[in-house]
Parts: structure tokens; sequence; C-alpha cells
């Protein structure tokens, strides 16, 4: 019987286990890469979907005006719906620094002026659980608070 030795140089097998080591850690980098867009791309798709749900009940709230106030009983009131509907009209839906910043003051005045018209038209109810039903529509957002482990 002849033996067959397997010549294997220390260098070899470290290079060996370097190879295998750094292969690891460019399929776990890869993997973690794609898992943090997929994450990213869900996290702005449910933004973006409570941010506008609440413009799209308020624009429904202004349509509705427009077709059913009585002009006559509500004289008032047309310019300050003819405003909200401005104010709606102008909030940018781009997710830039800036228009992030004039979306949350034009959400602000919005809702301002909302409360203005259901005050006047007496129909508060339209507007008291607004927020509650946007969080059970639009889901809670689960941000980490500790920066540490965001990135």
């Amino acid at each position: 019987m002849t033996d067959h030795i397997i010549s294997l140089d220390s260098e070899e097998i470290l290079n060996l286990e370097n190879q295998y080591y750094n292969e690891g850690f460019k399929e776990g980098q890869s993997h973690a890469t794609k898992q943090q867009y997929l994450e990213g791309k869900e996290y702005g798709y449910q933004t973006g979907f409570q941010r506008f749900l609440i413009i799209g009940y308020i624009q429904g709230l202004v349509d509705e005006w427009k077709k059913n106030i009585n002009i006559e009983q509500y004289s008032s009131i047309r310019n300050h719906i003819d405003q909200l509907d401005k104010l709606l009209s102008d909030i940018p839906i781009t997710n830039g620094d800036e228009q992030v910043a004039q979306f949350e003051i034009k959400l602000t005045k919005a809702r301002n002026k909302l409360r203005v018209i259901v005050t006047i038209v007496k129909e508060s109810w339209k507007v008291d659980k607004l927020d509650e039903l946007v969080k059970e529509l639009g889901g809670e957002l689960h941000v980490s608070e500790n920066v540490e482990e965001m990135w």
C-alpha cells in the first residue's frame, strides 16, 4: 500500500482561510446592503402613505363641501374652503429637505384652516378623531430612537 501524503503548506492553509473569510464577509455585506435598501424603501412607502393619507382625507372634505355647501347660508365659508384647497394644492410631493419642511408648514396651516371650517359648518365630528384614523389606517412607523441601532 502506498501512502499518499498530502503536503499542505501552512501558508496555503492561511490563504485558504483568508479567502473564505473574505468571501463570507463580502456575502454578508451584500446581504446587509440589500436588506437595508428594502427596509428603507418600505419605510419610505409607509411614510409617504401616512403623510398623504391625511391630505387625501382633507381634500375629500373640501370636494364634498364645494359640492354640498349652501353658499347663501354659509357665504363666509367659500373663501375658507378655497384657501384650504389652495394650501392642499401647494403641498410639495417630493422628499428633499426643503420640501419636507414646506410640507410640515403647509399641513399645519391646512389643519388649522380645516378646524375653522368644521367649526363654522358645525361638522367637528369629521375631524375629531382624524389623527387616530390616520394612525389606524396608515400604521405606526417603528423607528429606533437609538442612533447606534439605526445604522
